[in-house]
This record gives C-alpha cells, structure tokens and sequence, in this order.
C-alpha cells in the first residue's frame, strides 16, 4: 500500500474539520483529491510533471497544472499558494527525529 492509497483512509478517521493539507506530488492522485473534496479540505498538491487536465470539478489542480504549463514548473505555484511551508514543515519533523530519535 502507497502513502497515496491510505491517505483517504487516514483523513476519514479524522473528526476535527480540516482546512487544508500539503503534500508531494505522489499524492497527485484522483483518490486523494476526490476524499479532499468530499471532506472540503483544500488541497495544496504540485501537479506531476506533465500532468494532463482532469474534469471541472477538478478546477484548483487544473489551475495548478495551467500554471505548470505556462511558467514550465511548478515553482510560481508553490510560491503563491504557501506550499514552501509544507517543506519547511517536514524539514522541522527530520530536525526532531534527528535530535531525539525516530
């Protein structure tokens, strides 16, 4: 089982409304968005390079991939949308297992 295939599992146990979640590319999948749209949970997701259009339900990650296509990379978009902070996030989470084990 991929992060991608237990991520909508993981998000259904949860009871508390969730806002937004970042995550890689990896979790570019039509399973993590649809379980993101059904819990309302905005969905900061880079796109895959060369990431194709999906139906207009789908419109913020074809805004992404619009924004790939005309910049050539997803940095504009990370910059725009604060998806920086979920580096610096997971960046913090390696400091911490680092200093403390894990």
């Amino acid at each position: 089982v991929t992060d991608s295939e237990a991520f909508p599992g993981l998000i259904r146990q949860t009871h508390r409304k969730i806002r937004s979640a970042a995550a890689d590319g990896a979790y570019d999948t039509r399973l993590c968005h649809d379980e993101q749209r059904r819990k309302k949970i905005s969905a900061l997701i880079p796109p895959r390079k060369g990431a194709g259009y999906w139906p207009g339900e789908y419109a913020d990650r074809n805004r992404a991939v619009a924004n790939q296509r005309m910049t050539g990379s997803n940095a504009r978009w990370k910059w725009t949308t604060d998806y920086n902070r979920r580096s610096i996030a997971e960046t913090a989470m390696y400091r911490v297992k680092q200093l403390f084990g894990g």
